[in-house]
């Protein structure tokens, strides 16, 4: 089968999955939070960045801030949060045909880990403007 027949089927599975009521919910949950994930330390550290070359970027209980590096690595999380939000659209549409149960619980999934990054980021957000003062 040539690739651009097969990549048609793709995207009309992907558009099937999307018109069912878990898919649609999913998606749409997934991208608000991954949003947010991304509009967050755009908000907030970005004004703070000018000021200082380096953020802290991981804090540990017992060291304190363990981690510090240039603002744009600040990013990293939400980069990830885009990569496994396009490798779960793919496996949603994928596992869609055959096994939809395994879609659904793909598609609740990255809602989950969309939240947790979000956690994160908000973590992140939070040590650094308690170090900005």
């Amino acid at each position: 089968m040539k690739f651009s027949k097969r990549l048609q089927f793709f995207f009309t599975d992907m558009h099937e999955w999307l018109r069912t009521k878990t898919g649609a919910w999913c998606f749409v949950s997934a991208l608000f939070l991954l949003a947010l994930t991304v509009a967050l330390p755009i908000w907030r550290i970005l004004p703070l960045a000018e000021s200082r070359p380096f953020i802290p970027l991981h804090y540990n209980i017992y060291l304190g801030v363990d981690r510090l590096g240039p603002w744009y690595q600040i990013f990293i999380v939400p980069a990830l949060g885009f990569g496994l939000f396009l490798f779960h659209l793919v496996l949603q549409t994928i596992a869609f045909r055959k096994e939809k149960l395994l879609a659904t619980m793909l598609a609740i999934a990255i809602v989950l880990i969309e939240a947790i990054l979000l956690f994160a980021m908000t973590l992140i957000v939070l040590l650094n403007l308690s170090y900005a003062a």
